[in-house]
């Protein structure tokens, strides 16, 4: 057999194959020498047994069981991983659980795709630290049961951030005390409950989960039913669709500065993640410059524009959260030199004006939206450009070790439904799976290709839901043709909230 073939993501280190061969039996035991693992075993062994689709136990290792997990002490990525494969069993070596868990994903990929296992060594170790999906769950409302489905597939390609927007101008979906009319059971949220236990389940999965809540603009959802918090008193109605709207939040009251200040009490609460993303991306100020409580903030502080007010909002609530242990992430539409420089910077258009400055020194995370925003769609994203992208990353991170990783994104305004939702996830999640965690100089189109029809029936319950190959890579005339009439697009939303060109 070919293991070129049937792994995804490819192996960082390379396969050595060796003489030999294995049969995973009916029933496989498992077994941990080391002293960190054994308290997730039990999680392990019903982890496998779900997804081999066999009985699997626990035994010991003079038992001489199937697969033997080690603690090693020699690897040095966290998430690294030693798999090797010999007649008797095999033998799954890492320093953390974490590097167990990857090389689980590959152990399961070997078992359910071959019947025989060719003996073999399989080193490898994540090429990105930061391999995320941010989904948005604002604007569309994601079912608890799908959102756990979407776990499961970004764990088995060894994705480990889950970036979770969770609100919007179109939707606000998670309780905060003192404010429950920011959610309804009609417009749909997650309960504490929820979101605990969907927190606890990325967690056994090596998934870290950041959450958005996107401020001080995105915020007609919390507006119409706090209205106070504006400089204008509303009234306001929710949005369907997409749109860059001029109600802001009014950031001089002193009862907005509490309720954002409680909203990341909130999600200090909620997210053990040292993480929390606050947005901060298309802010048109039109209203503050014409609203008496923010004139009277900017003149308390000396400022001479509200640009400079916006900055003072982001530092103000960054700080707030780094007394809570937190990091905050920022969309870089309007960073620079005068923001907080522990703040990191998610860049999502590279030709915005002030990138250059924004990265110089600071953490960022990449996310260019040709080729990263999944929910447009192939003719302006195809399926070879996100492939391309983890490339290109890899590349910007050994000349800037500043560069965390990247994200794939996939917002929804218009994607309302599972199936819509779906048909942009697959097959581009895995592109950008494989091209954020193997080392670039082992990655092939060309085989990832040969094996996702094989792949992508693992990534959804209705094959109809996925996008079939014709449509992955539409004819290059198309796409350029598709590309430059979005760009014009985005440099107009881009212009009318005051982002610079």
């Amino acid at each position: 057999m070919n293991y070129h073939r049937s792994l995804l993501p490819h192996p960082s280190d390379g396969i050595m194959i060796l003489k030999g061969s294995y049969i995973p039996p009916e029933v496989l035991t498992i077994a941990f020498r080391g002293s960190c693992f054994p308290v997730r075993a039990s999680f392990f062994r019903e982890y496998l047994e779900r997804f081999l689709g066999r009985k699997v136990i626990l035994g010991s290792e003079s038992e001489k069981p199937d697969l033997l997990i080690i603690e090693g002490k020699d690897l040095v990525d966290e998430e690294g991983y030693l798999l090797e494969v010999e007649t008797p069993g095999c033998r799954l070596t890492a320093t953390s659980w974490r590097g167990t868990f990857t090389g689980i994903q590959t152990y399961i990929q070997l078992v359910t795709s071959n019947r025989t296992l060719q003996c073999c060594m399989i080193a490898d170790s994540p090429a990105l630290s930061w391999r995320g999906l941010m989904l948005d769950v604002a604007r569309s409302f994601c079912p608890l049961e799908e959102l756990l489905g979407i776990i499961d597939i970004m764990a088995l390609y060894k994705l480990n951030v889950l970036h979770w927007h969770i609100s919007d101008d179109q939707g606000w979906r998670f309780p905060v005390d003192g404010y429950p009319a920011l959610v309804s059971e009609e417009r749909g949220y997650y309960s504490r409950n929820d979101i605990n236990y969907v927190v606890a389940y990325a967690e056994k999965r090596n998934i870290m989960i950041v959450p958005e809540v996107d401020m001080p603009g995105h915020m007609i959802a919390a507006l119409s039913a706090y209205p106070n918090l504006s400089c204008t008193g509303g009234p306001f109605v929710i949005p369907a669709g997409e749109g860059i709207f001029k109600d802001i939040l009014c950031v001089g009251k002193a009862d907005t500065i509490a309720f954002a200040k409680k909203v990341v009490d909130t999600l200090c609460s909620l997210f053990p993640s040292p993480y929390i993303h606050l947005g901060g991306d298309e802010i048109p100020l039109d209203r503050w410059t014409t609203c008496p409580d923010c004139q009277h903030r900017m003149q308390e502080l000396g400022y001479g524009e509200e640009k400079a007010l916006l900055g003072w909002f982001c530092n103000e609530i960054a700080a707030y959260a780094r007394e809570k242990g937190k990091t905050t992430i920022l969309w870089s539409d309007y960073v620079d030199a005068s923001y907080d420089s522990s703040i990191i910077t998610q860049v999502w258009n590279p030709l915005l004006g002030n990138q250059k400055k924004t990265c110089n020194g600071r953490q960022t995370i990449k996310s260019d939206y040709f080729h990263s925003y999944l929910d447009m769609s192939y003719a302006l994203v195809p399926l070879s450009r996100v492939y391309r992208y983890g490339k290109r990353v890899q590349k910007d991170r050994k000349r800037n070790t500043t560069v965390l990783g990247a994200e794939l994104l996939l917002w929804t305004e218009y994607l309302n439904t599972r199936e819509k939702r779906e048909a942009h996830l697959y097959p581009r999640l895995l592109a950008g799976a494989e091209s954020f965690w193997t080392k670039d100089s082992k990655l092939s189109y060309t085989r990832f290709k040969r094996i996702l029809m094989h792949v992508i029936q693992q990534v959804s319950d209705n094959q109809n839901n996925v996008n079939k190959p014709s449509s992955w890579d539409p004819p290059l005339l198309g796409q350029l043709k598709a590309r430059s009439i979005r760009k014009k697009r985005v440099t107009a939303n881009s212009k009318e909230a005051g982002i610079l060109l």
